[in-house]
């Protein structure tokens, strides 16, 4: 009993230690995307089962842009980009795709691009264009 408790406390505490770096690393590209000059249009969009860190708007070359942000602290040698698995590269063009629909601007070029947010200092690898349709 006192094993299970601990487990359970130790996976809370892990799941909100995670979650407040993730909010960290968005924090994070939202300012990057701010100081490159794109609009951010949409934090955390979600339209179930999908989700959207953020979509923003490149003003230099007028494209609608879905980013994905994977924020890691390196340690035990993990990147942040393993984490842009083929699954949720999936899910957020099906999530891009609700979007457009959702707010009909089917005329709109866009992209998907990937922000890293990596260890402790949170240093920003900003890839665009990474998947291709």
């Amino acid at each position: 009993m006192l094993n299970e408790l601990i487990s359970r406390f130790l996976k809370q505490n892990t799941v909100s230690e995670r979650a407040k770096l993730g909010k960290k690393g968005e924090e994070k590209a939202c300012a990057y995307l701010k100081q490159k000059n794109y609009t951010i249009l949409e934090k955390n969009w979600k339209s179930h089962p999908y989700e959207i860190d953020i979509i923003c708007k490149d003003k230099a070359n007028n494209e609608l842009v879905f980013v994905e942000v994977k924020t890691r602290l390196d340690r035990n040698g993990e990147r942040s980009f393993e984490a842009f698995t083929p699954q949720k590269q999936r899910n957020i063009i099906k999530g891009a795709q609700k979007y457009i629909a959702e707010k009909k601007c089917w005329d709109e070029p866009c992209r998907f691009d990937l922000i890293c947010i990596n260890g402790e200092t949170l240093s920003v690898e900003h890839f665009c264009n990474v998947i291709i349709q």
